[in-house]
């Protein structure tokens, strides 16, 4: 039976990483991500001034209610589930907690903070840690760019209490910064945990009232007063505490339910699957797919082991949970392959959904190896995807769609012609597709792979290319007397875009296309394969004069070479 309890700042923040832990469910710390907010600052504000910071949520229990051999298969009452240590120093660079070894721990009774993990953290890097951040503009790779940082009151600044803009003027700081002036006393805020007498300390460094004040009141709220009022819940019942914590973590930082089937799938592994999985996501994002988050690869590693995809509490039963951990190695293997494809064809930041590594994964993960034919029809399903944004509406039944595919055809390109004839959501373009995507403009996610369908001369393995406006895109202004004021607003439509290889894009930068063409490519062959290579008129001058019957040649030959490659249709210019 659960209770309500108060205890002090100090005697809690004592016991963190001692007594005190984080569940596998619990997500991650993020009120440093964005600094400038200044959240750690507005909480000591907060308890300075008396006002309440929300209760907490605990969950206490034994170390032995909690289940220590992870290769155990066989059902028993101990609870199965991970701990987590909070982060004591905050750095960017190193975000994720550390698992805890529940047999190491000192203490018997142990805290499971379900609720106040953001408020916890930011208490104990302000008074025990500190946070390590990047300066602003300073090199990511740069280990000099980064500044670890404690938090200090300026104890000479009293707020009017009556103005809510003005606050405690709290601070982190480097060590070389925290000088004293005639308006700022820095003191160091976790010096007060420690610090037996507040008269002594104010007689040895001569403070006057207002600062003596400050520092009396610090010492009462953190070390003294119980501010910290929590619900601490006994009972020995992982369910209960998972319908509970979704209740209260309906606000603040949601709780998705991933977070409930990742401590599910941490619980039942017998490796550490929440470090593996942090590595897997984390390298996904260096390497140009953070859309690959966990989720989708919770969903991919359903897939591939041929369970249902859609996120339930049934399809993480222990067999499927099994299943995962006895292939999470070729699972694995498999996304890195397929995000290598997507490399290999061009999109490296440039993908739109990650269902289409999930589903190139699990081609990968059915048939092991692929051929070139295969990797040729995967390129025009991932270009397909992007044009028709298919992946945006009914993901779960469009990715149902997709593995029933690949589960009937051993061939990329049996895949496509069934992806193409499906009734529901058929994955192809008409006619009245091509005709519209003349409309389309920078920024779409279609420009790009429409691009490569017209340029497919360009090496996108080994080169990086760039969407380029032909006529340059600072150029369509009012200060443009050249310019035919209606395509003042047409700078981004597909007529005026091309692709340059990145060299060839820093060359050219804002250069007029004709002043481009004569300083760069120079030869009269040169500048005929150029124009015959971006469908455009061979005796046509492109200055801007021109742009009109530039764009009403270039537009009808796009969608003249789109129709004839997408629909095998030879379509006569009239």
């Amino acid at each position: 039976m659960g209770q309500f309890k108060d205890l002090s700042i100090k005697d809690v923040i004592e016991e963190i990483n001692q007594s005190y832990f984080l569940p596998d469910i619990q997500r991650e710390y993020v009120w440093l991500k964005k600094a400038d907010e200044r959240k750690i600052e507005q909480l000591f504000d907060s308890v300075l001034r008396g006002y309440p910071i929300s209760s907490f949520l605990f969950w206490k229990l034994k170390k032995s209610d909690i289940e220590t051999n992870k290769e155990n298969r066989e059902v028993t009452d101990k609870l199965n589930f991970q701990l987590y240590k909070f982060l004591e120093k905050y750095d960017e660079r190193e975000v994720h907690n550390v698992k805890i070894n529940i047999e190491q721990v000192n203490s018997n009774d142990l805290h499971i903070v379900l609720d106040g993990q953001q408020r916890l953290t930011s208490l104990y890097v302000g008074l025990k840690g500190s946070r390590t951040l990047r300066r602003k503009k300073g090199w990511v790779d740069n280990p000099n760019a980064y500044e670890e940082k404690k938090l200090f009151l300026n104890l000479k600044h009293k707020p009017e209490f009556d103005n809510p803009e003005d606050n405690f003027d709290f601070q982190f700081l480097r060590t070389d910064e925290r000088t004293n002036t005639e308006d700022k006393f820095w003191f160091k805020v976790g010096d007060i945990l420690e610090m037996s007498s507040v008269i002594s300390y104010v007689r040895d460094n001569n403070l006057s009232d207002i600062e003596a004040e400050n520092l009396e009141k610090l010492k009462e709220v953190f070390c003294i007063q119980k501010q910290i009022s929590y619900f601490e819940e006994t009972e020995k019942s992982l369910d209960k505490v998972l319908k509970i914590f979704i209740r209260v973590n309906s606000g603040g930082t949601q709780l998705s339910y991933s977070d409930l089937l990742m401590s599910i799938l941490t619980a039942n592994f017998s490796s550490d699957i929440r470090d593996l999985m942090n590595k897997l996501v984390d390298s996904l994002w260096e390497q140009g797919f953070g859309g690959m988050g966990r989720d989708q690869v919770l969903k991919t590693c359903l897939m591939l082991t041929e369970s249902q995809h859609i996120f339930a509490l049934k399809n993480f039963s222990k067999t499927n949970i099994h299943k995962i951990e006895d292939n999470w190695e070729r699972i694995t293997n498999q996304i890195y392959a397929a995000i290598n494809l997507l490399k290999e064809f061009g999109y490296r930041n440039k993908l739109t959904s990650a269902y289409i590594i999930s589903s190139l994964a699990f081609y990968l993960f059915k048939y092991n190896n692929v051929s070139e034919d295969d990797k040729i029809e995967m390129l025009k399903f991932v270009r397909l995807a992007q044009i028709k944004s298919y992946f945006t509406t009914s993901l779960d039944n469009k990715l149902e769609i997709v593995a029933k595919a690949i589960r009937n055809n051993n061939t990329f390109k049996l895949v496509n012609l069934e992806l193409a004839n499906n009734q529901l959501h058929p994955l192809a373009l008409s006619e009245d597709d091509i005709e519209r995507m003349v409309d389309l403009q920078y920024g779409s996610p279609a420009i790009l792979p429409i691009l490569q369908i017209l340029y497919p001369h360009l090496d996108y393995k080994n080169s990086t290319f760039h969407i380029d406006h032909i006529y340059p895109r600072s150029k369509f202004s009012t200060k443009n007397e050249s310019l035919d004021q209606n395509y003042l607003w047409k700078a981004n439509y597909l007529y005026n875009l091309q692709l340059l290889q990145g060299d060839e894009n820093n060359s050219k930068r804002a250069k007029d296309p004709e002043v481009w063409i004569s300083e760069d490519l120079k030869t009269m062959d040169k500048v005929s394969d150029y124009k015959l290579k971006n469908y455009i008129k061979q005796d046509l001058l492109l200055d801007w004069k021109n742009i009109e019957e530039f764009d009403k040649h270039r537009a009808a030959q796009l969608i003249i070479e789109l129709k004839t490659i997408l629909l095998n249709k030879q379509v006569q210019l009239l």
